[in-house]
């Protein structure tokens, strides 16, 4: 007897939870309305974060490869020995 109430009482608050978010989503409800517009805004955030976050990947690409181009030719500049045609210039 026991698992036949337990049953029905599972039963009943599935339909209380389904009462309850059916109301919620109704499109008529204030809460319904809250509940749509809430979710176009996420979604709508959310599709232009991507975008956002796309253009942002390939700027950080860009510039951590200009920051490497950029070190590479000053390193080569400060190691770089004097070339012996340099050295025959200067001295003559």
């Amino acid at each position: 007897m026991a698992i036949a109430f337990d049953s029905h009482t599972r039963l009943g608050q599935r339909r209380l939870t389904n009462q309850t978010v059916n109301s919620i989503r109704s499109p008529f409800s204030p809460l319904g309305q809250a509940h749509q517009l809430s979710s176009s805004l996420v979604k709508r955030l959310w599709w232009h974060t991507k975008g956002y976050g796309t253009v942002l990947g390939v700027m950080l690409l860009v510039l951590g490869s200009l920051m490497f181009l950029n070190l590479h030719w000053l390193s080569r500049q400060l190691l770089e020995a004097p070339s012996e045609d340099s050295t025959a210039e200067d001295a003559g």
